[in-house]
């Protein structure tokens, strides 16, 4: 097969993956949304029946669902209070408490809150080893070997995921098995010790075979990495290639997402740039789609709560109004001044009111003003790091062409001094003369400079190759990137090493292969090029 149907057969791989996850998610976004309204509608039905009935237990099992359901679509705040809910209503702890703890301890490892995630945890330790709750000691021996992971302590985190282990190996849980193998594999891959974090990747992924979609893929996925730093591509092509197959199948964004960025990493490692620049520009697109979904998800989610709270705040707005009709009924009935008195009551609540509505909208107001500043300040510091940072590779382009110029002149000196007849010393000025050459052959500056000013113009030379009559070269690209530094022929000459004629023949050939009108300047044009 030839290398061109090669590269369409991949580039073809490419477009179907990408039309795959906007299909999955214009498809499923309405269809999601419409499920969560229903189901959060749902809950807070049961939840109020609850209420009325005044079933306590039910009361609290719907707090934990709604937890789960808050926690599900992430907004913990909301999954926080409903757990809190619900370990303020059952006073009996129990194995669902053991479980309300470690999700708790859950949310605060994903946002990063060790100390309260290490808190919840060692709670739930507590309270499983006083009712004898095997599981719950494990899930909560996992969470503190996984909390210690993120502060970096290995050695408590091995231990707590061993602990965790013998435990799921007792209750014969694959589940459990698999995730704890994978977690240690993970703290062995942060160890750097990638042969022990393959075997255990292999454990968890045999213990995973009958576990939900999510967990086989991540623990592919995670074979693949291990693969990949060490060096061994094909096999880390295959379960990455597999684990992204998986995540297609199931319509499993976020591991889509992780799978081609893992794809991009391999590929760019083997050297091969353009497959790694294609599956990451397909990632970012996954991950645009995965985000739009999550915000439409959450914001799904805010609207429902948000309607269950305004239905909630007009019963009983409902039921104060028909007390206060009833009460107005006895007045009247009793005393025309009662009736005077209410409607001064109603006049001064409605006044604190309206004072009140002033004073959050002043409060809103100010908090828009703030974040207004917020966003000035930021774009001004970030304006000033990117004049620093043009400076700093000016500065840097300068001092090359110092150096250049400067090792050049000794260059011709030595080699002058060498056609003297003393022979060691012509031996001598030869080799500090070829070290001089070689030294200014060295690619090694360009390659830091061409870094430096990609990260300050990251978009300049992929904008180039789009505008230009015919490829350019290496010369050129550098020309280009001096010239947009807005460096003189004479800085340009000395950084490249030639010629003030060299470089004016090198601009002359450079305006042939762009866009340029005859009258149209080569320096004005490169530094107004407008960067997308």
């Amino acid at each position: 097969m030839s290398l061109n149907k090669i590269t369409l057969s991949f580039h073809k791989s490419l477009l179907f993956i990408y039309f795959l996850i906007s299909g999955i998610a214009n498809s499923q976004s309405s269809k999601n949304n419409e499920q969560l309204d229903q189901q959060l509608y749902k809950l807070k039905e049961r939840l109020e029946f609850a209420k009325a009935e005044s079933n306590t237990q039910k009361i609290a099992k719907t707090y934990i669902e709604l937890g789960n359901f808050f926690k599900a679509i992430e907004l913990y705040a909301e999954a926080l209070k409903n757990y809190q809910a619900y370990l303020d209503i059952q006073k009996t702890k129990d194995s669902c408490s053991v479980y309300v703890y470690n999700s708790l301890a859950s949310i605060d490892l994903d946002l990063k809150k060790y100390i309260e995630a290490k808190k919840y945890s060692l709670i739930s330790l507590d309270l499983s080893e006083t009712i004898s709750y095997e599981k719950g000691k494990a899930e909560a021996n996992a969470l503190l070997g996984s909390i210690a992971e993120k502060q970096s302590d290995y050695n408590s985190a091995l231990k707590y995921q061993n602990i965790s282990l013998a435990i799921f190996k007792k209750l014969n849980d694959s589940t459990g098995l698999a995730t704890v193998n994978e977690n240690i594999g993970s703290i062995y891959e942060d160890l750097e010790q990638y042969d022990l974090a393959y075997s255990y990747f292999k454990k968890a992924q045999e213990f995973a075979k009958h576990s939900n979609s999510d967990l086989q893929i991540n623990i592919i996925n995670n074979l693949g990495d291990a693969n990949r730093k060490t060096k061994n591509y094909e096999k880390a092509i295959f379960y990455t290639e597999e684990a992204l197959k998986l995540a297609q199948q199931t319509n499993n964004a976020s591991q889509i997402e992780s799978a081609l960025k893992d794809l991009a990493r391999t590929y760019a490692d083997t050297g091969d740039f353009e497959k790694a620049y294609n599956y990451l520009n397909n990632q970012s697109v996954v991950n645009e789609e995965e985000l739009k979904k999550n915000t439409t998800e959450m914001v799904s989610a805010m609207q429902v709560l948000y309607d269950v709270k305004e239905k909630e705040a007009e019963v009983e707005l409902l039921n104060k109004e028909n007390q206060i009709n009833k009460v107005r009924q006895y007045v009247i009935l009793i005393i025309t001044g009662a009736i005077i008195l209410a409607l001064i009551v109603g006049f001064i609540y409605w006044k604190k009111r309206k004072k009140h509505e002033n004073r959050i909208l002043e409060y809103k107001q100010q908090l828009l003003q703030a974040d207004l500043d917020k966003k000035v300040a930021k774009e001004i510091a970030l304006n000033r790091e990117i004049d620093i940072k043009v400076s700093s590779l000016t500065n840097y382009s300068l001092h090359i062409a110092h150096k250049n110029k400067k090792l050049s002149d000794i260059s011709k000196t030595l080699s002058k001094l060498k056609n003297r007849n003393n022979e060691l010393v012509s031996k001598k000025l030869k080799d500090i003369v070829k070290d001089i050459e070689a030294d200014l052959e060295n690619n090694n500056e360009w390659a830091e400079l061409m870094s430096y000013f990609g990260q300050i113009h990251p978009n300049f030379f992929s904008t180039l190759k789009q505008i230009v009559n015919d490829k350019l070269s290496s010369s050129e690209m550098r020309l280009c990137m001096l010239l947009r530094l807005n460096l003189s022929s004479k800085e340009i000459a000395d950084i490249l090493h030639i010629t003030p004629d060299s470089v004016r023949i090198a601009r002359y050939r450079l305006r042939k292969k762009l866009p340029l009108e005859s009258k149209d300047d080569l320096q004005d044009y490169l530094l107004n090029l407008q960067l997308d």
